[in-house]
């Protein structure tokens, strides 16, 4: 486990409005946000990567600390219309804390692959 009790992340929307939560490590940020009722963050498979619907942008600087992106989340990431080179799929990325205080924009709408 990473040795910290809580994990604080900040979501913005594309207005820019900010909402931080707290959250236990060991789940994906996907969950922790649908948990906290973040506004945006779709999660239509629920973790499985197959729908797109939990696409967050990372901080370019901390992007590395969101782990690797598998082959077949990139591909994932191609496909949706406002995908950028800092993409994420929420459910991909561990709540740890590598990422404290981590700030996630959401796109300005989600992309339904399923």
């Amino acid at each position: 486990m990473s040795g910290v009790s809580r994990v604080r992340m900040v979501f913005a929307d594309a207005a820019g409005h900010r909402r931080e939560i707290e959250h236990a490590p060991g789940c994906s940020v996907m969950e922790a946000a649908v948990e906290h009722e973040i506004a945006g963050i779709e999660a239509q498979c629920y973790g499985a990567a197959v729908c797109g619907t939990c696409h967050v942008y990372v901080e370019a600087e901390r992007f590395a600390d969101t782990g690797s992106r598998s082959p077949w989340e990139v591909e994932m990431l191609d496909a949706l219309a406002l995908s950028r080179p800092n993409s994420r799929l929420s459910c991909q990325i561990r709540v740890d804390a590598a990422i404290d205080g981590m700030v996630f924009t959401l796109p300005e709408r989600q992309d339904a692959l399923a």
